[in-house]
C-alpha cells in the first residue's frame, strides 16, 4: 500500500509538474503571439498612414493638371471666340463700299505737299529726273522757272515737287479765279490742296496738274528780254556742256576752285567763231589760258575764248557775230582739248548759259 501511495504521489507529482510547464508554455506563447501582432498591427497603421500622405501628394499635381487643363480650354474657347469676331469684322468690312479719301484721312494724311531740294550731279538731265520723282518735265521747268534749265550745272539746286503740279508765287493781282482760268484748275481743288480760303501776296500755294505750256513760253519770252538771251551766238557749231559756270574741282590742280566761264566739247582743230561783233582786244598766250582770244563788244561787254592750237585773227582787228577767228585746241593748263568760253560786262564775270542758245 505504502509503496502504491508513493506511485500515486509521483504521478500526481508528475501530471503537476507537467500541466505547469504546459502553462508556462501557453502562456509564453501567448505572449510572443500578442508581441507579434502588436508590431503587425502597428506597421498596418504606418503603412495605412503612408498610403493616405501618398494619395494626397499625388492628388495635388494631378489636381493641378486638371486646372491647367480647364485654363487650357477656356483659353482656347476665348482664342475661337477672338476669331469668329476678327473673322466677322473682315466679312463686314468686305460687304461695305469703299469709303472715300476724304472719309478716310485728312488733308495732311492724304497727300505730303513738298518742293523736294535736289543737287545736280553729273550725267543728271531732266528727262532723267522725270522719269525718276515721276513728275512731268514741265512741272519741273515751272518750279525753278527762275533758274534758267536750259543746261544743268553740276553742284546747282533744283526743286522737284512730291506731286504733280507746280508752287507757284501769288502775286499782288492773282485771285483765285484768275488762277483757275490761266492753270486750267479747279478754284476748289486749289482750296482744298491748300486748306485756304483767300491769297495772300509772295506766299506760295500748290497748283494740282495745271496746263503749264503757256507759263513757260510767257517766262521765257520775258526771261529772254530781261537777260538778252540768244544775244549771243554759239562759239561751236556743235554745242556739249563739260564743265559748268560756278564752283568746281579743278581737273589738274584737283582743288576746289571757281570757274569763271563754261568748258565746251571740242577735239582739237574744231572752228571757233565769234558770238558777237565786236574788236579783237587779245590774241596770243595767257598763262593757264593758253592760246586766247578777247574780243571786245557794245555795252561793255567781252567775250574770251582760251584753250587754242591756232589763232587766225589780229588784236585790233573788228570781227562779226558767228565770223571763223580760231580753232580750238588744249593749250594752257588743261586735262585734254576743249574750248574754254567766258563772257564778262564791265570787267564782272558773268554765266555764258545766260545769254546762250543751246
Amino acid at each position: 500500500m505504502k509503496n502504491s501511495n508513493v506511485v500515486l504521489y509521483k504521478r500526481k507529482e508528475w501530471w503537476i509538474m507537467k500541466k505547469g510547464k504546459i502553462i508556462v508554455i501557453g502562456t509564453l506563447t501567448f505572449l510572443v503571439v500578442s508581441v507579434f501582432y502588436r508590431e503587425i498591427k502597428l506597421k498596418n497603421i504606418e503603412t495605412k498612414e503612408k498610403n493616405i500622405i501618398i494619395s494626397k501628394n499625388v492628388e495635388l499635381p494631378i489636381n493641378n493638371m486638371i486646372e491647367k487643363v480647364e485654363s487650357i480650354k477656356v483659353l482656347e474657347v476665348e482664342k475661337e471666340e477672338v476669331q469668329d469676331k476678327i473673322s466677322k469684322e473682315w466679312e463686314e468690312q468686305e460687304s461695305k463700299k469703299s469709303l472715300s479719301i476724304d472719309e478716310n484721312i485728312s488733308l495732311e494724311e492724304k497727300i505730303i505737299l513738298e518742293n523736294l531740294e535736289y543737287i545736280i550731279k553729273k550725267g543728271d538731265t531732266i528727262s532723267d529726273l522725270s522719269k525718276e520723282y515721276k513728275i512731268k518735265s514741265d512741272y519741273i521747268y515751272a518750279n525753278n522757272i527762275d533758274k534758267n534749265l536750259r543746261v544743268l550745272q553740276v553742284g546747282r539746286k533744283i526743286n522737284i515737287p512730291t506731286e504733280s503740279g507746280i508752287f507757284y508765287l501769288i502775286k499782288k493781282d492773282d485771285t483765285f479765279e484768275t488762277l483757275s482760268k490761266k492753270f486750267e484748275i479747279d478754284i476748289k481743288i486749289i482750296k482744298e490742296d491748300n486748306n485756304i480760303d483767300r491769297l495772300l501776296t509772295g506766299t506760295k500755294v500748290f497748283l494740282r496738274e495745271p496746263k503749264v505750256s503757256k507759263y513757260l513760253n510767257t517766262f521765257k519770252e520775258e526771261y529772254t528780254k530781261q537777260n538778252k538771251l540768244g544775244s549771243f551766238s554759239n562759239p561751236l557749231v556743235l554745242m556739249t556742256l563739260t564743265s559748268s559756270f560756278g564752283s568746281r574741282k579743278h581737273p589738274v590742280l584737283k582743288k576746289l576752285l571757281n570757274h569763271g566761264g563754261i568748258d565746251l566739247r571740242a577735239k582739237v582743230g574744231t572752228k571757233v567763231v565769234s558770238t558777237k561783233d565786236g574788236v579783237v582786244s587779245f590774241a596770243g598766250r595767257a598763262s593757264g589760258y593758253g592760246k586766247l582770244i578777247i574780243i571786245k563788244h557794245s555795252d561793255g561787254y567781252e567775250t574770251r575764248y582760251a584753250h587754242l592750237s591756232k589763232i587766225d585773227i589780229k588784236k585790233g582787228q573788228k570781227v562779226s557775230k558767228g565770223e571763223y577767228i580760231a580753232l580750238s585746241g588744249a593749250t594752257g593748263r588743261v586735262s585734254g582739248p576743249h574750248l574754254h568760253f567766258e563772257i564778262r560786262k564791265k570787267g564782272k564775270i558773268i554765266n555764258p548759259l545766260t545769254y546762250l542758245k543751246f
